[in-house]
């Protein structure tokens, strides 16, 4: 049994329902967020939370919750379910309305839904390094706003999955963008680099961590613009998102980056990233 929160219920989740009508459903026109949380304690969440609010500003949906009230549902949400280590899933529609139309009613009441999976793998040291396929970026250009319309990733999900790939990376005229679920970086001469959130990409959580940890072991880590030369003839190329931590790319379009294993860089940041979850957990 999974118990999640629906408009000012928790619930089974196996019993909640949604109208049929309502905009997230019907248009993608909702936004939403993922969070780890480690022995039940959410990570970064302030992070998360400082997102989420420029999202629903961005698409001008209003809702009546303060930051502080969606951090308790979260919360509850997490303590509610049993596993030690969760991933909270929150999603906020528009709403429903009693017409199909793209122009919304001001008066709509959003949707929050709030549900529990378990992380099954949690970050560590010894997570297998991963490949990765390159395909043009054909998403539309508001790639910031984390948004349910989704299908452009979803496909290429499928086009990896299919191909005997973990990830696949998108490059949008020779530059590299992200990941189908992920952020990009790359080293070379033992400095980072990593594309720059105007090239169309997600302001990933996990990203923002590891910029901060690259710069507090006092290495270099550049936002600038990668293109594919760059990408192949890196040293080490990682992803990362919230599900996954951290993870090293070793292989792209079956050409193998760097000597073929995880790097000593990686191997830093990691080790860092594993400090900041600890401290996060109380």
């Amino acid at each position: 049994m999974s118990i999640c929160y629906l408009n000012g219920n928790f619930v089974e989740l196996s019993k909640a329902s949604i109208s049929p009508l309502d905009r997230g459903f019907l248009f993608g026109d909702s936004v939403y967020e993922v969070f780890a949380a480690y022995e039940k304690n959410l990570f970064r969440l302030d992070d998360h939370m400082e997102r989420l609010k420029k999202n629903l500003e961005s698409l001008s949906i209003n809702i009546a919750l303060k930051n502080s009230e969606i951090k308790s549902i979260l919360q509850k949400v997490c303590e509610k379910n049993p596993e030690e280590n969760q991933i909270i899933y929150l999603q906020i529609s528009r709403g429903a309305e009693a017409i199909r139309n793209h122009i919304p009613i001001k008066e709509t009441q959003p949707t929050i839904f709030i549900c529990s999976f378990e992380l099954k793998n949690v970050p560590s040291e010894k997570n297998d390094p991963i490949t990765a396929v390159l395909n043009p970026d054909i998403r539309w250009k508001k790639s910031s706003i984390k948004s349910n319309s989704l299908l452009a990733n979803v496909l290429y999900k499928m086009h990896a999955n299919d191909e005997g790939y973990d990830e696949l990376l998108m490059s949008d005229d020779g530059f590299l963008t992200e990941g189908a679920v992920s952020n990009l970086f790359c080293v070379k001469e033992n400095k980072v680099f990593t594309p720059p959130l105007e090239s169309n990409i997600l302001p990933g959580v996990t990203r923002k961590v590891i910029i901060e940890i690259i710069k507090d072991i006092n290495l270099s880590c550049e936002e600038v613009k990668i293109d594919e030369e760059f990408l192949f003839n890196s040293d080490e190329v990682w992803i990362t998102n919230t599900t996954k931590g951290i993870l090293p790319v070793i292989e792209v379009n079956n050409k193998k980056i760097g000597n073929g294993a995880k790097g000593e860089i990686y191997r830093l940041v990691m080790k860092a990233f594993l400090r900041k979850i600890e401290d996060c957990i109380i």
